[in-house]
């Protein structure tokens, strides 16, 4: 098997997008939800609250009580396609964007040269330059590498935030048995029990 895909999934990006925009929010708790109630819940949550247990489906009535500082922000959908829109465009000057899977992951084809080892994590260093440099610094993706689209999207979920993981021949078996089953994509928590 070679290197045949390289997989862009960015992090917390709802609240990763906020704290961009917002400078207020930057390295504190964020929590985005679909309106302002304590009866609804986070759709998504920055890394400063995950740290304090809150995450994606997290009530916001619970958030509060985990961090009584945490900044709720109203989504913005708009504005987080607009980012979407100009991070496939950076993206692009550096691998063409095969797929997008959704509005925080795209998957790209490695060609040629590309699929070296070196050349490939070259690329993806690149990608995350290009991203903190002409976009923005709170922009941070993890970057699978792998001989196909379910590995290189398990690679993204190996080292997070704003990681780098290259799954090749060598690294197989080995590198999958130390993950937790919902690190495997489509393995939900319910599957898990």
């Amino acid at each position: 098997m070679s290197l045949n895909k390289l997989f862009i999934d960015f992090n917390s990006y709802f609240a990763s997008v906020e704290q961009q925009i917002k400078p207020e929010l930057r390295n504190k708790p964020v929590g985005v939800v679909p309106v302002m109630a304590d009866t609804t819940c986070c759709i998504a949550a920055s890394y400063e609250a995950k740290a304090l247990g809150i995450k994606t489906g997290t009530m916001v009535s619970e958030a509060k009580k985990l961090c009584p500082n945490i900044k709720l922000v109203e989504a913005d959908h708009r504005t987080y396609i607009q980012y979407h829109q100009r991070l496939v465009k950076k993206i692009e000057e550096c691998l063409p964007v095969d797929k997008v899977c959704s509005i925080d992951e795209m998957v790209c084809s490695l060609i040629g040269k590309e699929r070296i080892r070196e050349n490939s994590i070259g690329i993806a260093k690149y990608i995350k330059k290009k991203i903190k440099d002409d976009v923005g610094e709170y922009l941070r993706c993890s970057i699978g590498i792998g001989p196909n689209q379910f590995l290189a999207k398990i690679g993204t979920n190996m080292q997070k935030p704003d990681g780098l993981v290259v799954i090749d021949d060598d690294d197989l078996p080995g590198c999958l048995y130390k993950l937790k089953f919902s690190a495997v994509y489509g393995i939900g928590r319910r599957m898990e029990l």
